[in-house]
């Protein structure tokens, strides 16, 4: 069996989940049973999972595992079925709902966003109205945690629950000199008769997986995806399993010579000390492959396979159907990704075209995307330039899109702008390290323009949008050029991961 192991699976995720996320519906396809992964405590993520279409069949969480509630189907939970005390008033709201004795508020019921009165959590208050117990529920319809917070209002200790009430974790915390708590203890209650006793979640997650790996049968294969979380506590497995690392990042620090600078700090250990312990490296393109090996010499296998699987029967849609001039980014808003020079460099377009619309699709951190909406109004581009924001599904985006825009400067292989392709939509893109090489055929299937030359990525998309006919024959190449990043090509490339099983 084949587990990817991560931190967590969000409601709005990056591009390491976007690949798990096809990954294992691939290999659901091709029959092979594979997992994912999962550390954090997440209530909802069962829920998530149908959101981007997976089963529970693909999931394995922590504490799900602990609980043995990985399959269980529970019931909707309402406020009536949390059998308040009958003299207690429950007030009315579409959000939450006060829970009053006469005067004093005594606690407040919380419902998940998106539902009618489904129970998330209720926040009990001390009289003084401090907070000092918050049950948290499982969306399948029972409690999952109490919470207990200290005078200082941060969390203290933690009891986590199975279905029956019974608890099978507690978990205690320290304050730091921040006064935010730390985790300190981690004790697994009962487990197969025994307790036993973690200092860090980490520790308790390597114990999870050992135990994940004997419970189906042995030898089973794991695969690091999130290296700064994933990478020690799958070296650190003791059992008898096959361990592969795939690097969805450029192996060398940010910021310098990307060919031959300075190893990123959090590989330097698993590439050098604990190099002979993988099974495997897996990286996305061809070229980081080239690269890798001249580093790392041949003392582990390095493997390409592409992170993004398309399809190659998509319906056509031509250029005369999609909206004119419309321009699409996909990704993380970030200056890795260079979103304040792709908007000055759509200013530039936008007075030459100013029938051209570019809508930025994905999420960034707060300032960031603050800054980058500055610059649009300064820009006065308010009516040209939109923010949508984190979506799940694209494909109405990518049917209406004319070009799809990057003007980032590193990436291990953008996921997007496979999509993007797969859906006939022609890219102009830096030629950065690494990927765009591997997917773009200039003047086939779009262009490729030297790093950071502004001029010539705004001459080239300009050219584009004034030549109807030429954006047309892009788009069929598109369509047709798909053989390198499709579904059959991505599972041939597993081939020697899956045989080695």
């Amino acid at each position: 069996m084949f587990f990817f192991v991560n931190q967590y699976l969000l409601s709005s995720n990056s591009s390491v989940e976007h690949a798990e996320i096809k990954r294992l519906k691939l290999f659901k396809a091709n029959h092979t049973v594979a997992k994912l992964v999962t550390r954090d405590f997440d209530p909802i993520i069962h829920a998530t999972l149908r959101r981007f279409g997976l089963d529970d069949h693909q999931l394995v969480n922590m504490f799900d595992f602990f609980a043995g509630t990985t399959a269980y189907q529970g019931k909707v939970l309402r406020t009536k079925d949390l059998h308040l005390p009958f003299d207690y008033q429950v007030g009315t709201g579409n959000n939450s709902r006060d829970v009053m004795d006469g005067q004093r508020l005594v606690a407040q019921v919380f419902f998940v966003g998106g539902t009618v009165g489904q129970v998330d959590r209720v926040d009990w208050y001390d009289p003084a109205g401090n907070l000092t117990l918050r049950e948290r529920y499982d969306l399948r319809g029972y409690k999952a945690v109490d919470q207990f917070f200290g005078e200082n209002g941060q969390t203290h200790y933690e009891r986590y629950y199975r279905p029956d009430g019974t608890c099978y974790m507690d978990r205690y915390y320290v304050q730091s000199v921040q006064n935010t708590p730390i985790n300190s203890l981690n004790v697994l209650r009962n487990y197969q008769g025994k307790d036993y006793y973690f200092d860090t979640i980490d520790d308790l997650y390597v114990f999870f997986l050992n135990e994940l790996n004997k419970a189906n049968g042995g030898n089973n294969t794991f695969i690091a995806d999130r290296p700064a979380m994933a990478i020690q506590p799958v070296l650190r497995m003791s059992a008898d399993a096959k361990k592969y690392l795939w690097l969805p990042i450029n192996h060398v620090d940010d910021g310098q010579n990307l060919l031959n600078g300075p190893m990123n700090s959090m590989l330097r250990d698993p590439f050098t000390t604990n190099l002979k312990k993988w099974d495997g490296i897996i990286v996305m393109t061809k070229q980081q492959a080239r690269n890798l090996q001249k580093r790392l010499g041949k003392h582990v296998p390095i493997l390409t396979i592409n992170g993004v699987p398309v399809r190659q029967t998509l319906k056509r849609i031509n250029m005369n159907q999609r909206m004119p001039g419309q321009l699409i980014y996909v990704g993380r808003l970030g200056e890795d990704k260079q979103i304040s020079q792709l908007i000055a460099i759509f200013n530039s377009v936008h007075q030459q075209v100013p029938t051209a619309r570019l809508t930025l699709y994905g999420y960034g951190a707060p300032a960031d995307v603050k800054r980058y909406k500055d610059q649009v109004a300064q820009a006065n581009l308010n009516s040209a330039v939109t923010f949508a924001g984190y979506q799940v599904n694209l494909q109405a985006a990518y049917n209406q899109a004319q070009l799809f825009v990057d003007a980032s400067r590193i990436d291990a292989q953008p996921l997007a702008m496979g999509e993007a392709l797969s859906h006939g939509v022609p890219v102009v893109s830096y030629n950065y390290l690494y990927g765009p090489a591997g997917m773009v055929k200039p003047d086939v299937n779009g262009e490729l323009i030297p790093l950071n030359d502004q001029a010539k990525f705004i001459q080239t998309v300009v050219a584009l949008l004034k030549d109807p006919k030429k954006l047309q024959s892009l788009s069929n190449g598109a369509y047709a050029h798909l053989d390198s990043i499709s579904n059959e090509t991505t599972w041939r490339q597993w081939a020697p991961v899956v045989k080695n099983q």
